[in-house]
């Protein structure tokens, strides 16, 4: 009776086992696929392969946003579009028109900046659009455009760093900690 009671025992013994390590071995099957998921990498590619492809283009959007930043500082840009037979609403018109235009083209570069510099470039088009208009409001409607000029420039000339500078500065300091 004895050997049947041990032998009961042991048959129960191996049942709670063989439960216990089908449980273990589920449960090790879960976790293993769980933490292959999780070290799977996501995103651009680090490796030196995806490095000589992002490189080129965050160069590239680097060069283009410096291009746009330059093209609004607004000396050049008045001098480029201003022409005698425009009135002042005229010229302030197309001036922000330019602007607008200029940005929208380079809209798909913040990919490749820092959020600092793009919100920076932000800042820069808002502002140097907030001085058209400002300058705009100085003058009469209808008048020349050199009337115009003549108040931006005195605007541009008040201001001890405009936003346009201070952008460049940051994509110029992006752009040299890329090659550190």
């Amino acid at each position: 009776m004895e050997d049947l009671f041990y032998s009961a025992l042991l048959i129960g013994l191996l049942k709670m086992l063989f439960t216990v390590a089908l449980v273990f071995g589920a449960v090790m099957i879960l976790l293993r696929y769980y933490f292959s998921k999780i070290k799977k990498p996501t995103g651009i590619p680090v490796s030196d392969d995806g490095q000589k492809i992002i490189l080129p283009l965050r160069l590239q959007a680097y060069e283009r946003i410096v291009l746009f930043l330059e093209r609004i500082m607004l000396p050049g840009l008045v001098m480029r579009l201003n022409s005698p037979e425009l009135t002042s609403d005229q010229l302030q018109s197309m001036l922000v028109k330019t602007i607008r235009e200029e940005f929208e083209y380079n809209l798909s570069q913040q990919l490749y900046i820092s959020s600092k510099a793009w919100e920076l470039v932000k800042n820069a088009k808002e502002q140097t659009i907030h001085m058209i208009n400002l300058a705009a409001g100085k003058v009469s409607e209808n008048t020349s455009s050199a009337e115009l000029v003549r108040q931006i420039l005195a605007l541009t000339v008040k201001e001890e760093k405009s936003p346009v500078s201070l952008a460049l500065e940051e994509v110029k300091q992006e752009v040299q900690k890329s090659f550190r």
